[in-house]
């Protein structure tokens, strides 16, 4: 299935890196993650409690020290009568094409996939699931800012509550669902731009971007063009582990999902966490410090730093060809589905062919 993805969901794309110095600082990104998992360890960052309020307040804290005048919006909404809070920060406020960079950082109520059956009902530290996406924002939010005059875009630095809830083996919150608060963020959109004047160009989410032995896959919901360009910019980094060839495809409910609904280009950097023996700490206790890696944070913030270089840095020099404006989007089956597929078909065409000689044997024998 990976393979014919690569083929036929990765269209054909002759793309050059330009030549820009990189300033994403990978010490930096992880010192932000460390930051949260430290903020409160009773309960992390659980919607509605002190810990989720405490993060907030150190996102505002942080663009603030980049900026002063740093533009926010605070978007509060509620669950089942628990009070949520979704952050938007505006980089070049005054370009009409706009870039979103999303990430949630809400932290697992309970620990639903421990393997130790009594962690099961306490809370899960969140360190790639959640904190590594928003430790990736915040130094690119620094990063940027340090480039905007010379970005032709609107960038926004999207931080989603109420994402990680929904239903595996349990609820992580009773009655909740997936992606509660980009799905909010979503209909509540038309208050956050005017879209008289404004646009959207693209959204990338950023996912579980943290663990140690890091590997994206090939995420269907995303749009292809733009995940295929995003995964040819990392090859050209040297990062051909991080951004496989022929990466494993599923399809995975996240928060880009309701942006895509919109009709906006999108791109999910997630892994593979349902079945990988190389990080199975997803919805476990051991989500923690010990199972993330400065270098996961380097690779995917200097990709996503080099692919905005890439399209929207103002140079004489810059002549980036990419898929820009990522209107092509290519559906494969998933992996799972593809695998299974090629085991049971032709074990039922085998099976089928057994069965009309059979009969065809039987009614050969009642003729003569």
């Amino acid at each position: 299935m990976s393979i014919l993805f690569s083929l036929i969901g990765f269209s054909k794309i002759t793309i050059k890196n330009i030549n820009i110095n990189l300033l994403f600082n990978e010490n930096i990104a992880f010192k932000h993650l460390e930051n949260q998992i430290n903020l409160n360890k009773t309960s992390y960052r659980i919607p509605g409690t002190k810990g989720r309020e405490e993060c907030a307040k150190y996102f505002i804290s942080e663009f603030k020290k980049i900026d002063l005048n740093f533009t926010f919006i605070i978007h509060n909404f509620s669950i089942q009568g628990i009070e949520c809070q979704n952050l938007l920060f505006k980089l070049n406020e005054k370009k009409p094409n706009i870039l979103i960079l999303g990430a949630h950082y809400d932290t697992r109520a309970k620990a639903t996939k421990d393997p130790i059956i009594e962690k099961r009902n306490l809370p899960v530290p969140g360190a790639n699931d959640g904190a590594s996406g928003c430790a990736v924002l915040l130094e690119l939010a620094r990063v940027l800012f340090s480039r905007r005059l010379n970005l032709s875009v609107q960038v926004w630095f999207t931080f989603f509550d109420a994402e990680d809830q929904g239903y595996d083996l349990d609820h992580g919150m009773n009655g909740w669902d997936w992606c509660e608060g980009s799905n909010k963020f979503v209909q509540d959109i038309a208050s956050f731009y005017n879209n008289s004047e404004e646009y959207f160009e693209a959204m990338i989410l950023l996912d579980m971007v943290g663990g140690t032995s890091l590997q994206f896959i090939a995420e269907q919901y995303s749009t292809s063009s733009l995940l295929n360009e995003i995964f040819e910019i990392g090859r050209q980094l040297g990062h051909v582990k991080e951004f496989p060839q022929f990466p494993i495809s599923a399809s995975i409910i996240d928060d880009h999902v309701p942006f895509s609904n919109l009709g906006i280009p999108t791109a999910d950097l997630i892994i593979n966490f349902w079945n990988n023996p190389d990080w199975p700490y997803h919805h476990t206790t051991n989500d923690d410090l010990n199972n993330v890696a400065n270098r996961s944070l380097g690779i995917t913030g200097k990709t996503i730093e080099q692919f905005i270089c890439n399209n929207y840095y103002n140079s004489n020099y810059n002549n980036y060809k990419g898929n820009r404006p990522w209107k092509v989007d290519v559906y494969v089956m998933d992996s799972d589905l593809f695998l299974f597929l090629i085991i049971v078909l032709p074990v039922v065409g085998v099976s089928i062919v057994v069965l009309i000689t059979i009969k065809y044997r039987r009614r050969k024998e009642q003729i003569n």
